[in-house]
Parts: C-alpha cells; sequence; structure tokens
C-alpha cells in the first residue's frame, strides 16, 4: 500500500469517525437498528431480531450482530452505534481504490477514492447507524473480485467473490448478489468475444448459500408463513414489484436525490458521460456507464424509492469523475473542456442545493430553519467562497491544486455540519432529556405509553423500556384504568387530551411532555 493511499484513508477515517458520536441518534432507522442490536443481548437470541420486544422481520442480522458485539464491549452510544458504518465507509474507499486500480492507471484510482469519500451521501452514511454503506462495500469488493476472476481466471477470486456476496446478503438481503450479477452478466455479453467465464460456478454457489441461507431457513422454519411472507415477500420481492411502506416516488425520484448526494461532484457526473461514451470499448468507461445505468433504471423501475437505494451509485460515478481529471492532468484538451463547464454547473449546483435543503427544512422544519437561518448563510457562503476558489485555480492552469481543493470540500462542509450545525440541531431535540427525565420515574412494571408522538423509535431507545405506542384516546382510558400508574410521553398539542387524567408533570419541552398518570378516579 503506498504512501498517498495510506494517507488517503487516514485523511478519510478523520473525516467519518471525528465528532461520529455527537448527535443524538436520528430516530427511525438509526435508533431502530440499535435497537434491534440492543435487544440480540437482552434477548438472548441472535437468529430472530426483536424490537420492543416483538420480533422484527424486516432484515437480516449481520450488521446489527457487529452493532450489539460493539455494545457488549463498550456500551450502546452513539458512537458504538455508528461505528461500523465508519469503517465500512473507509473500507469502500478502498474497495474503491481497488476497482479503480484493475480498470484505470492508479493515479485515477486514487483520484476516484478521492472523489468518493468527499461525496455529500457517501459521507452522510458513513456517519449514520445505518447499513447502506456496509451493503456497498460488499457490492463493490464482489464486483472487484469477480473482475479478478475474470481477467487473471482466478478460481480463489471467484469463492471470493461468493463470500462477500454473501456477507452482502446477511447484511440487506439478495440486492447484494442480484445487482452485481445483473452487471457482470450484461458486461460478459457485450464483452463475450473478449472474455468467457472459466472459473468454478458451483463451488462458489455452494459458498454463497452456506453464508447467505442459513438464517433465512432457520427463521422459515422457526417462523413459518409470518416470516417468509414478510421478509421474502413484503420486504424482498414486493420492495421492487410493489410499494412497502407507502414509499414510493415518480420515475424521475432519484435527479433531485443525486443534486443533493453527489455534492460538490453534481456537475462532473454529467460532464464526465460523454467523455466515457467516447470510450466505451475501454473496459473502465464501459463498466462505470454499465454499473450506473443498470443501478438507475432498477431502482427508478422499482415500486418503493428511497435516497439511499443509489447508493452503489457513488463510486462508480467517483471512477468516471476521476478519470477524466486523470485525462485531464495529462493535457487531454477535451477533459479540460469539459471540467470548465462542470466548474460552471457547480455554481447552479450550489444553489440548487441550497435551494433543496431551504425547501424541505422550511416545510418540515420551519422553527428550525429560522433559529438556524444566521448559521446556514455563514456555511453556505464559506462552501461557495471554497468551491469558487477551487474553480479559480483550474483556471489558473493549476489542476492538480483545484482538485485537491474541491476534493477537500467534504472534509470543509463536515466541519461546519458536525460542529457547528448538527449540535444547533441537536439543542433542540429533547428526546434524551425526556427520557431521563421518564427513566427516573420508571419502574420494569410500569408501562409507557407514546401517545401520538412521531419521535417513537428514539424514545424506545433512550428509555430502554418497553413503550405501547396509541393514538387512540378511548384505548389510552382503558390502559390507564388497567394500571395503577403509568407514564405518557405525548406532543404538547395532544396534551387536551389528558386533562381528564389525574396527572403529574415529569418535564414538559417544545416538542414533547411527559406525565405520570395514576388511576384514582378509575370506576
Amino acid at each position: 500500500m503506498n504512501v498517498r493511499l495510506l494517507a488517503l484513508l487516514g485523511a478519510v477515517a478523520l473525516l467519518f469517525f471525528v465528532g461520529l458520536g455527537r448527535p443524538t441518534l436520528f430516530d427511525q432507522d438509526e435508533a431502530k437498528y440499535t435497537q434491534v442490536a440492543r435487544e440480540i443481548l437482552e434477548t438472548g437470541d441472535p437468529i430472530t431480531l426483536h424490537v420492543n420486544g416483538a420480533p422484527w422481520f424486516v432484515h437480516p442480522p449481520l450488521y446489527m450482530w457487529l452493532v450489539a458485539a460493539t455494545g457488549r464491549i463498550f456500551g450502546f452510544t452513539e458512537f458504538t452505534a455508528r461505528l461500523w458504518s465508519a469503517v465500512a465507509g473507509v473500507a469502500g474507499v478502498y474497495a474503491t481504490y481497488l476497482l479503480g486500480g484493475l480498470l484505470f492507471p492508479r493515479r485515477a484510482a486514487l483520484l476516484g477514492a478521492a472523489v468518493l469519500a468527499g461525496t455529500f451521501q457517501y459521507f452522510a452514511h458513513a456517519r449514520l447507524a445505518v447499513f447502506d454503506g456496509l451493503l456497498v462495500t460488499f457490492m463493490l469488493l464482489t464486483f472487484y473480485a469477480f473482475l479478478r476472476a475474470l481477467y487473471d481466471v482466478s478460481r480463489a477470486h471467484a469463492y471470493y467473490a461468493a463470500v462477500w456476496a454473501g456477507l452482502g446478503t446477511l447484511t440487506k438481503g439478495p440486492i447484494a448478489l442480484l445487482l452485481p450479477a445483473l452487471v457482470a452478466l450484461v458486461y460478459l455479453i457485450i464483452r463475450w468475444k473478449r472474455f468467457r467465464w472459466r472459473a468454478p460456478i458451483l463451488g462458489p454457489a455452494a459458498v454463497y448459500a452456506a453464508i447467505a441461507m442459513p438464517w433465512y431457513i432457520i427463521e422459515a422454519v422457526r417462523h413459518g408463513a409470518p416470516f417468509i411472507s414478510t421478509v421474502i415477500g413484503y420486504y424482498t420481492v414486493n420492495r421492487f414489484l410493489g410499494v412497502v411502506e407507502g414509499q414510493s416516488g415518480p420515475w424521475w425520484y432519484y435527479a433531485p436525490v443525486f443534486g443533493v448526494g453527489a455534492f460538490p461532484w453534481t456537475a462532473f457526473v454529467l460532464a464526465m458521460l460523454p467523455h466515457h461514451v467516447r470510450r466505451l470499448r475501454e473496459e473502465g468507461s464501459l463498466l462505470v456507464l454499465l454499473w450506473m445505468a443498470i443501478t438507475i433504471v432498477f431502482y427508478s423501475v422499482a415500486g418503493t424509492k428511497l435516497p439511499n437505494y443509489v447508493l452503489p451509485v457513488y463510486p462508480w460515478a467517483a471512477l468516471g469523475i476521476a478519470a477524466m481529471w486523470h485525462a485531464a492532468f495529462d493535457g487531454e484538451r477535451g477533459a479540460a473542456i469539459r471540467i470548465r463547464a462542470a466548474f460552471v454547473g457547480t455554481a447552479v449546483a450550489l444553489l440548487i442545493f441550497a435551494g433543496e435543503i431551504a425547501a424541505f427544512a422550511r416545510l418540515k422544519y420551519p422553527a428550525a430553519l429560522a433559529a438556524l437561518q444566521g448559521h446556514l448563510i455563514i456555511a453556505a457562503t464559506v462552501l461557495g467562497a471554497w468551491v469558487l476558489a477551487a474553480a479559480g485555480l483550474y483556471l489558473l492552469r493549476r489542476p492538480v491544486s483545484s482538485f485537491v481543493m474541491l476534493a477537500a470540500t467534504m472534509w470543509v462542509f463536515g466541519g461546519i455540519l458536525v460542529f457547528g450545525t448538527l449540535p444547533m440541531i441537536d439543542a433542540r431535540r429533547p428526546i434524551k432529556e425526556v427520557a431521563a427525565a421518564v427513566r427516573a420515574r420508571l419502574t420494569p412494571e410500569t408501562p409507557l405509553v407514546g401517545y401520538r408522538i412521531s419521535s417513537y423509535q428514539t424514545l424506545l431507545f433512550y428509555t430502554n423500556h418497553r413503550v405501547d405506542w396509541v393514538d387512540d384516546a378511548r384505548m389510552l382510558r382503558q390502559m390507564r384504568c388497567s394500571h395503577p400508574r403509568m407514564i405518557i410521553v405525548t406532543e404538547p398539542e395532544e396534551m387536551g387530551e389528558l386533562q381528564q387524567f389525574p396527572a403529574t408533570r415529569l418535564i414538559t419541552t417544545e416538542d414533547l411532555v411527559a406525565v405520570e398518570v395514576r388511576n384514582t378516579s378509575c370506576p
């Protein structure tokens, strides 16, 4: 491993790990997956996953096993919950370098690794307690091993591909094999005169099955139809053919996702497409375009759409961008012209990026936007000036310095986000404060009720107590009369429903209220 690569990976580790535990876990996925990992230890059952004491038939267990292992040793904190995502983020950057080294010159591979690390959506997933980054890393390693098996006619790498695909399947299901296999199949069809698959198939298939299938088989035997219909039917097949949990979108759903997610490289993604179309006879260019096109079309056709689904596009887009810069460094006029055009597009992308964030915040968090407005204006000014300086360096014919500065944008943006923006947002999220007040009054027998609240997963995680989710006032009254005391957490606008209950307020915040209720007036 060369010195420049080691230096880059060290810088990437700083980008992904520094301040990793600062913000409170975000509701829904971060808090839920960490709670699933905690309940592995509480139930003593690593096979059937649980959340809130009930079986959780949604995803395979590998990521939760890793978090549970870390939590067992170091405890469950925001840092330990996110640790494996950051590890996967660094590993994904290295896997991108390995792929780039097979398909492009080594310098382009190094540039591609830097582009990926400095891409906003990849950076974000490396700092969130979700398993998409781990899935992408396994996909990259699977495809790298496939190419080594194809180019070197390597039996060993055919087995490595099976191992990585099996681990990916154990992370998020068969998509870990399906997507790389689709790209590989189309690639072999196009290049059938140049490459023939000569590595073994049955042996690697057996290895893949030995890693990926036992969990599915055990759970199917344990739980039968409920597991099969939920995990395999609803959350796997129906995720593509139908809409899961109302998460749908139009065919162009991923256009604005890339508009924000590829920052600051958004315009460069578009600029590098004609660069590689002109080089379709080269393996690197063909695979960049194939992987990006197949992934985007696959998820655009799918009924269920989520921003994280297209995360596998970014490593290949990064390699494509890096190859264009590499050509410009070597004096290729067409590449240089496209980079100049991309800098103009980046200025537009900055405006779009700021507009999308502002529009989203204005719709969902208007009060928070008002409080953060001054900070956001300063942050946007700093980022704009930084990118413009990178463009200026390029116009002054200092392309290497320009690339380094543009690639470092995410280190600047990450610092602003982690040490400026997120603490300000966290100060407006009272869930840890509310959970602490609730825990002080809880006993193992005390019912904890979340009444018409949106932050239910974080309440569950930070209280570490089973929560009854109630939306109906009649059910709430029935529960109140069934227990000598209970604690209710709700939002301030719902307090009118609780006026009839003899209640003691434990804590009141702008967003949440916790009260202790006794059943002294029940018949």
